[in-house]
């Protein structure tokens, strides 16, 4: 899944993307990693018509 980041306009020096993928157990450099088995329920609930959006924060 693409996360829509600093695509238009797109700013130097932002970074060019981050991903939701399945997690190897390690930290990311940035990206949304999880059990394979949420990756997949996530894909499989998403629906492209309602435009999703996922959302970063802090805690």
């Amino acid at each position: 899944m693409v996360i829509d980041y600093n695509r238009w306009p797109v700013h130097p020096g932002a970074g060019s993307a981050f991903f939701l993928h399945v997690t190897n157990g390690r930290p990311t450099a940035g990206c949304v990693a999880t059990d394979r088995a949420v990756v997949i329920a996530i894909l499989r609930w998403l629906d492209p018509r309602q435009h999703p959006v996922i959302s970063l924060g802090v805690r």
